[in-house]
């Protein structure tokens, strides 16, 4: 199951939880999500052994379907 939450505002942000793994998508450098352009950072945690959520991967993407491309591939890779 995938859920997703909006992080500081619509354009700011957003997290989803992919099972028990956390994907945070946020735009770099102040841009907004809904530019066309937009450097998008994928941030990938997995829990450790202490069931703490660590980040475990970071990924740039340019535009929204880059984005979408890379949220596709992580969800079928977590799931």
């Amino acid at each position: 199951m995938t859920t997703a939450t909006l992080i500081d505002g619509a354009y700011e942000g957003f997290r989803l939880q992919i099972g028990g793994f956390q994907v945070d998508v946020r735009p770099v450098g102040g841009q907004s999500l809904a530019a066309p352009d937009a450097e998008i950072q994928l941030d990938v945690y997995m829990a450790d052994e202490d069931g703490t959520q660590r980040c475990a991967l970071t990924e740039r993407v340019t535009g929204a379907q880059q984005l979408r491309a890379a949220l596709t591939q992580w969800r079928a890779i977590l799931s």
